[in-house]
Formats: C-alpha cells, sequence, structure tokens
C-alpha cells in the first residue's frame, strides 16, 4: 500500500532528528548572546545565524542517512530510532536530492550573511557545508575514520559559538571559545554514545570509530570525560562572570549519565544519549539566563 503523504512528511521529519537540534542551536546562541553583552547585535544577522547552523545539521543528519545506508551501516534492525532509508520509507535518490536541495538553501542564506558581515565567513561556511557531506560520504568517511568526536568538537561548539560571535561582534572573545569547548565537549558525548551503542555493527560493517578503534572501556572513559569538561568549563567563565556558575546545576544529571554508562547495553546507551541532549540544552539555557542577568543587573 503506498504512503500517504502525512506518512511521508513523518518520515522527513524524523530524519531531520528534531530531538538533536539543541546541539547546533545552543552553541550559535550563546556565541550570539556573549556578542549582545558586547554590546553587538542586529536580529537580521542573529537570525540568520541561527537558522543557518541548525539547517547545517539538519543536512549532516539527511547526508548522514544517506551515507551509513550506502555503506551498510543502517539497517533495519538497527538499536536505536528507526532511520527512514534503511526502512525504505525514503528513498536513496530522494534523500540526496534533499540534501542537494538543502545545500543550495544553506549556501544562498550563507552568502547573505556573507554580504553583511565579511569574506571570511565564506571560508567558514564551505567548511562547515563540506563536512556535512564529509562525515559519512566520500572516499573517508570522517564518521569512518575515528574523527566524528573531533568534529563534533568543533563544528558543534568552538565554530558556532565563536562564529556567531564574530559575525555580531566582528572579532573574537575568549568566553565564546570558551563556552563553544562546553557545547562541543557535550556533542562529542553524544556521538561517543550513539557510537558505544553501534560499536558492534559499526566494527562489522568497518566503520572505525572512536568506540571502535579505543574498546568499549576507554570509549566510555573519554565520554565520562567528555562529561566533565562543561563543568570546568563552568568555573573558568565564573571567574570574569559569576553569574554563570548556575550552569554546575545540571552536573547531577551529567554525573547519572556518566555512571550508568559502563552498565549500559541496547536501548540504554539510546536513552542516555536523550539524557545528554537534555543536560547540553539546561546548560545553554542557564548560561544564556546568567549572560543576560550578569548584563543588566
Amino acid at each position: 500500500m503506498a504512503e500517504s503523504p502525512i506518512a511521508g512528511w513523518h518520515w522527513w521529519l524524523r530524519a531531520t532528528r528534531p530531538r538533536t537540534l539543541p546541539l547546533s542551536f545552543f552553541p550559535t546562541a550563546i556565541g550570539i548572546t556573549w556578542a549582545w553583552r558586547d554590546g553587538a547585535f542586529n536580529c537580521a544577522t542573529a537570525s540568520g545565524t541561527l537558522l543557518c547552523a541548525v539547517l547545517l545539521q539538519v543536512l549532516a543528519n539527511y547526508v548522514n542517512e544517506l551515507g551509513d545506508y550506502e555503506r551498510g551501516a543502517d539497517t533495519p534492525d538497527r538499536i536505536g530510532p528507526p532511520r527512514a532509508v534503511a526502512l525504505g520509507a525514503i528513498s536513496p535518490a530522494a534523500m540526496r536530492k534533499a540534501s542537494l536541495v538543502l545545500s543550495a538553501i544553506i549556501l544562498a542564506l550563507g552568502l547573505w550573511l556573507v554580504t553583511q558581515v565579511g569574506w571570511w565567513l565564506l571560508a567558514v561556511g564551505l567548511a562547515a557545508l563540506a563536512l556535512a557531506w564529509l562525515y559519512t560520504t566520500g572516499a573517508r568517511p570522517m564518521a569512518y575514520v575515528g574523527l566524528g568526536e573531533v568534529a563534533a568538537l568543533l563544528f558543534f561548539g568552538i565554530v558556532p559559538a565563536a562564529g556567531a560571535y564574530a559575525i555580531e561582534r566582528s572579532g573574537l572573545a575568549i568566553e565564546p571559545i570558551v563556552s563553544g569547548i562546553a557545547f562541543g565537549c557535550f556533542a562529542a558525548a553524544v556521538l561517543g554514545i550513539n557510537n558505544l551503542r553501534d560499536v558492534d555493527r559499526d566494527r562489522t560493517c568497518g566503520k572505525r570509530t572512536l568506540a571502535v578503534r579505543l574498546g568499549k572501556v576507554r570509549a566510555t572513559r573519554l565520554v565520562q570525560f567528555l562529561l566533565g569538561v562543561p563543568y570546568a568549563v563552568a568555573i573558568v567563565l565564573s571567574s570574569a562572570t559569576a553569574e554563570t556558575v548556575v550552569t554546575v546545576a545540571t552536573l547531577p544529571l551529567a554525573w547519572r549519565i556518566g555512571r550508568e554508562l559502563p552498565l549500559a547495553h541496547g536501548a540504554h546507551y539510546t536513552v542516555l544519549l536523550g539524557r545528554t541532549v537534555l543536560a547540553a540544552s539546561l546548560y545553554g539555557v542557564l548560561l544564556g539566563a546568567a549572560i543576560v542577568g550578569a548584563t543588566v543587573r
């Protein structure tokens, strides 16, 4: 029986992986908030930057569905959320076409931002766009050679936070860079948990993630370390803006995730992954509120 248009759109929405989108939203929003603290804010460029960041993550998720399906890493019986291409709900050709269209939209939006802030942004934008494609496609995808966590740290942390600040402020500052490290570590932890869940299947299909390369014990310790870094960042930030120490309120959640991680198996990894996104989101809300509170008091 043919799938209804509503059901079809449902699969496209699921393929965006909406529950993970805070990982791109919050570092970008915090970079903008730091710029506002420093007296620079433009509603148009800030909105365009946020939209571009989230669309880049959606693109990466679409291309990830395509790349992992073509390399055999995603199959209908995988553990975790179902993948539309692997299940046949969306054809590989349709996903590739949608990814190309989305790339064109992001490029157009990025070029508009370039006209507003300068040509330096073009290099950053093209690098982010290339990463979205090269993460799971190409001759040597980054996700297949153990570079996924590094990519997450950079492009879901330091780059969006510092880049968003630079777009508004036309310069750099230490606070957005340090904040970006915190969010990048949360994103890398999410990816690390995902790779721990999929380690056996990834090993079979030749996907050499860090979990495959390091083994589950050391990869688990790495994720626990990544979960701790944002709270070291909170201490560093509080030395300049005392209110930012409020982000430590999310430490019990991160601690619980780290404590349960060595005992996790199967679908429980998916639960921990969701909790890590929640921890990152709450951290972002509290950090943003702290910056605003410190500025207006």
